[in-house]
């Protein structure tokens, strides 16, 4: 293979993995079978998380997704200690929420994978192989936990795991995580 070539395939396989972006999915959904009754019309989201821009990028994403009927909890809870659950439902009662969405991040992996190369050349391989070993490829899997609680019973009622593969921010996983855990909700009309 000649240099103009190799050069080729190389800005090739970088120009697509550069221009690849993140998709998330949710792997796994539960829905209370005995929850077919009327939709939650005030929500609180809570995101746990130690750092408190992620906390209200979070709430503030899933908000947005969901509409007016779901709150950021750092907008209600500001003077509460997140630590102690009692207050915290004594307050979220005390605003008239019937239900309330916690979400965490349930893991982040990272998996080297070396790809399929070109095998047909000694070539071919050999300088994919070469190239390969030392900027191999790297995926890496985010996976965020969501559940909507019942409020007053503090019954669990739908939940969630969602992953994102390979996203370039934490705006981006927050963005995805939100966009799918929205559309969950919407489909078993969750939420009014």
């Amino acid at each position: 293979m000649n240099v103009n070539k190799t050069m080729s395939v190389l800005v090739a396989g970088l120009t697509l993995a550069v221009g690849a972006c993140s998709s998330t999915q949710m792997t796994s959904t539960w829905k209370d079978p005995n929850a077919g009754g009327k939709p939650l019309s005030r929500v609180a989201v809570v995101c746990m998380a130690k750092d408190e821009g992620v906390r209200r990028m979070a709430e503030d994403e899933v908000a947005a997704q969901l509409g007016p009927k779901v709150t950021p909890s750092y907008k209600l809870l500001a003077t509460t200690d997140l630590k102690d659950r009692q207050a915290v439902k004594a307050k979220l009662g005390r605003e008239g929420f019937d239900g309330v969405m916690i979400m965490r991040l349930g893991g982040v992996s990272e998996q080297i994978t070396p790809g399929a190369g070109p095998y047909a050349t000694f070539g071919g391989y050999y300088d994919w192989a070469y190239t390969s070993a030392y900027a191999p490829e790297v995926n890496t899997t985010v996976r965020v936990m969501t559940s909507v609680y019942s409020l007053p019973d503090e019954k669990m009622i739908w939940a969630g795991t969602s992953q994102t593969f390979d996203p370039n921010s934490v705006r981006e996983v927050l963005d995805g995580v939100s966009k799918a855990v929205a559309k969950e909700l919407q489909k078993n009309h969750m939420i009014l």
